[in-house]
């Protein structure tokens, strides 16, 4: 039985939906407080994909979203160049009336780098940052630092490497939340795409769609996966390492504690996609939700899912929680 069941094009006009491993981190920070570690972050990544023969070949970044660019060398320093060093002080001293000023904050980002493999297709591989806006008054907006790994990564290199990748970053980086598992990877197309997904989401409960706005989390976790990464203040806040362990009995589930006052939920020892067809509900995902669904992100006043009435949509959102398994997938079609 294949564990990591792939997606393919739903019409010849629409472009492709990937399913991949997204290791994913919110940090509470601007820009020139994590350009620093920046870039051993991303030789990090760069490290582990390379054993896979894995590479990143074509860039975009914040200033000219339409165009991607070969990663060449001049490209490539550029890349780096935006990625490790702030470019925008705060913007409490710009001039409201200036370009940059208006720029910044119709697009609510400050800097956006995202660099991929493959060429005429994404082949899965990913990086991307993109820093909050730097006020002088700190915001409960985040940067969000995010990697992906093709399913081929999982299928040749085990998911222990993929483990020992989100471990990795996780030691370098300020988080406050972060998480990793399979995550559909859209490259343009979302809001089409997505209705025609119903039935395989309601199905596959461990399968993520990102949100459009990361950076706008605030204080709330996004959703539950394989491994849940806690920060400070929030572990302090659900009652540290003892109060996981003790409200966290499935077998499968471990709590290890990092440094910094941090934590890694680990629920069990690969990512799954379940299948409510078969009775897969994933039982940790549930017991971990059930504990955390005070600080989960809650279901948004206005539903943004094109083509999904606020019950799918509400049902999707909450499928760990109240939803009765036997009620998120009907054979019948019902």
């Amino acid at each position: 039985m294949n564990k990591y069941p792939f997606l393919q094009h739903f019409a010849p006009t629409l472009p492709r939906v990937q399913l991949v491993l997204r290791i994913v981190f919110y940090l509470p920070h601007d820009h020139g407080v994590l350009a620093p570690v920046l870039r051993r972050v991303l030789d990090t990544y760069l490290g582990f994909i390379a054993a896979s023969g894995g590479a990143l070949t074509v860039g975009e970044d914040s200033d000219v979203i339409e165009d991607a660019f070969p990663l060449e060398s001049e490209f490539w320093e550029e890349a780096q160049r935006h990625l490790t060093k702030s470019r925008f002080e705060y913007l409490d001293d710009m001039d409201q009336d200036s370009y940059w000023f208006r720029r910044l904050t119709k697009r609510g980002f400050d800097t956006w780098v995202i660099l991929k493999g493959g060429h005429s297709e994404p082949d899965g591989y990913e990086f991307s940052f993109e820093s909050r806006l730097p006020w002088r008054e700190p915001t409960s907006e985040h940067s969000v630092l995010s990697v992906k790994l093709p399913i081929s990564f999982l299928e040749t290199q085990g998911p222990e490497k993929a483990f020992a990748l989100a471990r990795s970053l996780a030691e370098l980086l300020p988080l406050s939340t972060g998480h990793a598992g399979l995550s559909l990877s859209f490259t343009r197309g979302r809001s089409k795409l997505l209705p025609l997904l119903k039935e395989q989401l309601s199905r596959h409960p461990g399968w993520h769609v990102p949100p459009t706005l990361a950076w706008g989390l605030g204080p709330w976790i996004d959703d539950v996966h394989w491994l849940n990464f806690l920060g400070p203040p929030l572990l302090e806040t659900v009652g540290g390492i003892q109060a996981l362990r003790s409200h966290l009995s499935h077998p499968e589930t471990t709590v290890q504690e990092l440094t910094g006052g941090r934590a890694l939920i680990s629920l069990g020892p690969e990512p799954l996609a379940g299948d409510t067809k078969l009775g897969e509900t994933l039982p940790a995902y549930r017991e971990l939700a059930r504990f955390l669904e005070p600080w989960l992100l809650p279901f948004p006043h206005v539903n943004t899912w094109d083509g999904y009435t606020d019950d799918e949509a509400r049902l999707w959102w909450r499928r760990f929680l109240e939803v009765p398994p036997e009620k998120i997938y009907d054979p019948r079609g019902g």
